[in-house]
């Protein structure tokens, strides 16, 4: 019974240099009892066991053992181990050992001189008793040494070859190279997969399978967007009426089935803020009309409201209430996060502008409110009305904003919408009693049109601002442009 690690057996071991296997061959050539290099059948079992080896699953403890098998069957070693330097030491993670009676472990002399040297080393020839020793070195993708494949040839026995012969030292350091390249394989998978995760809690399924492919999508770059801020009204007085548990529950729900409408029409969830989201078209793929994807997707929330209310209706006793603002226009998108944490959206005015628009959304007592940008680029699908013309904060010149019907909505309404242009017109033109008038004979007959906040706006107008409060959201001055104060 030997112990390799209390003898000095690596005085004879020599590094292999490519010279060496051609001069075995052409030793093993001029040898007339010697075939010319190895016979085709040894070959074949080779390229076998190699191909077997590569298809294994890299890192599991039977690759490990496939890979020392390999050793001992194909290169004709009597036992080899797989090692794997975790924290400065080594250790097993596979073997192959025929023959346990020998008890030979692995010499750690012989690792050291693979850790100052990171090229294969063996011993052509030994001297006495003792097994002669190859050890090859297992680098990562930056030559970082991380394991080794170490094999032992006995004196005794069956096997009386003396000594590891270089073509034989090649084969075991090919063998390495097949572990390196099935770790590297298993890093891949394991990044790959990584990755994946990482893009399907921010994309769908679709988007995912194109970034994978085309990474350099989620690098920062300039395009023009459609964004949609959603948000759900009065929330927090309707928070104080339910637990946090019921609370904690109900936005989860609401929040599922927003995001499903939006992935559903090509939209891309950016973020959620408290009790809503922002959701993000035309990046990182391209898509021609992602104006009407928005809207659609805008008018398929407002529609899920009323079942959601149904739902939590035993809970919450007053209705769900969604207020949504879409503005189009160029950002900055891309991955704003880290590689452990992807964080894809936009940046820049058009976000701000966005925002904006969906806080006016509650001040026009309108659930869905578009800007003139976003309106410009919808196609027939859609019957956009012209609500106002307005200031909003933060922001140097007016913008018009729309609402907006899908075609069919709009043709059952169409009087009620031709008289809240003409009311609109009156208005801007200055005649304020005739469009107050207008205005409140629409806004009775209950559809949903800007009539009624046009309405109060024009009779404040008209009273001269007596009244106003502090708190109001817009200021009621003379003139066609409505400034929006709330945020």
């Amino acid at each position: 019974m030997i112990d390799v690690n209390r003898c000095d057996m690596t005085q004879s071991m020599v590094p292999l240099l490519p010279s060496e296997l051609f001069e075995f061959l052409e030793s093993e050539n001029s040898n007339d009892d010697a075939c010319s290099g190895p016979a085709p059948e040894t070959v074949a079992k080779w390229l076998s066991n190699t191909g077997q080896l590569h298809r294994a699953a890299a890192g599991s403890p039977e690759f490990y053992a496939d890979a020392a098998r390999f050793a001992v069957d194909t290169v004709g070693l009597d036992a080899a181990w797989v090692l794997s330097l975790m924290d400065n030491d080594w250790r097993i993670v596979g073997a192959c050992l025929p023959r346990s009676d020998f008890g030979i472990s692995f010499n750690r002399a012989a690792l050291r001189l693979l850790e100052q040297q990171h090229i294969t080393w063996y011993q052509s020839n030994t001297k006495d008793s003792h097994p002669a020793l190859v050890v090859a070195p297992v680098l990562d993708l930056h030559k970082n040494l991380t394991a080794a494949v170490y094999g032992v040839r006995h004196t005794v026995g069956e096997n009386r070859r003396r000594g590891i012969r270089p073509l034989e030292a090649r084969l075991v350091q090919l063998l390495a190279d097949s572990v390196a390249v099935g770790i590297a394989r298993l890093e891949r998978e394991t990044e790959t997969a990584r990755s994946r995760v990482l893009l399907e809690q921010a994309f769908s399924p679709k988007v995912a399978d194109y970034l994978q492919q085309h990474p350099e999508s989620l690098t920062g770059q300039l395009k023009e967007v459609t964004l949609l801020f959603a948000d759900l009204r009065g929330f927090t007085s309707l928070a104080e009426r339910i637990s946090p548990d019921e609370c904690y529950r109900l936005l989860g729900d609401v929040m599922e089935s927003l995001t499903q409408i939006v992935m559903k029409h090509g939209g891309v969830v950016v973020d959620y803020y408290g009790d809503g989201l922002l959701a993000l078209w035309n990046a990182p793929l391209e898509q021609t009309y992602h104006p009407d994807l928005a809207c659609t997707a805008a008018l398929q929330l407002l529609e899920a409201v009323p079942g959601l209310t149904l739902k939590w209706q035993p809970q919450l006793n007053a209705p769900l209430e969604l207020g949504i603002g879409i503005h189009t226009g160029p950002a900055h998108v891309g991955n704003a996060g880290t590689r452990s944490r992807l964080k894809y959206g936009p940046r820049g005015n058009t976000v701000n502008i966005a925002s904006r628009v969906q806080a006016a959304s509650k001040q026009l007592q309108l659930p869905l409110v578009i800007t003139s940008a976003t309106q410009a680029q919808l196609t027939e699908k859609f019957f956009s009305l012209r609500t106002c013309t307005a200031k909003l904060p933060g922001l140097e010149q007016p913008i018009d904003l729309y609402t907006v019907y899908s075609a069919s909505t709009a043709q059952r309404m169409m009087s009620n919408l031709d008289q809240y242009v003409h009311a609109l017109e009156l208005f801007e033109a200055g005649n304020l009693e005739s469009a107050e008038k207008l205005l409140r004979d629409l806004a009775e007959t209950g559809h949903n049109t800007p009539a009624h906040f046009l309405a109060n706006y024009t009779a404040a107008q008209l009273n001269g601002n007596q009244g106003r409060r502090a708190v109001d959201k817009y200021a009621v001055q003379q003139g066609s442009v409505i400034e929006i104060l709330g945020k």
